[in-house]
């Protein structure tokens, strides 16, 4: 799954913030996740979610 190249963000404050916090929803639902209160399809959301959020744009170094 390859994404375009990263772009700097216009506002950087905000785009931290944002960061920040889906980093913390996505913590606390992988603990959901390990006590079973959360499916394996919710999880998957949530890590899309921040996966948006980073740059991304080395996925071929990891593709092996």
């Amino acid at each position: 799954m390859s994404k375009e190249k990263w772009k700097d963000p216009k506002d950087k404050d905000k785009w931290l913030k944002q960061l920040i916090e889906t980093s913390e929803v996505v913590v606390k639902g992988y603990e959901k996740y390990l006590l079973d209160e959360l499916n394996y399809n919710e999880l998957a959301k949530l890590m899309t979610d921040l996966r948006k959020l980073l740059p991304m744009s080395v996925d071929k170094k990891y593709d092996k």
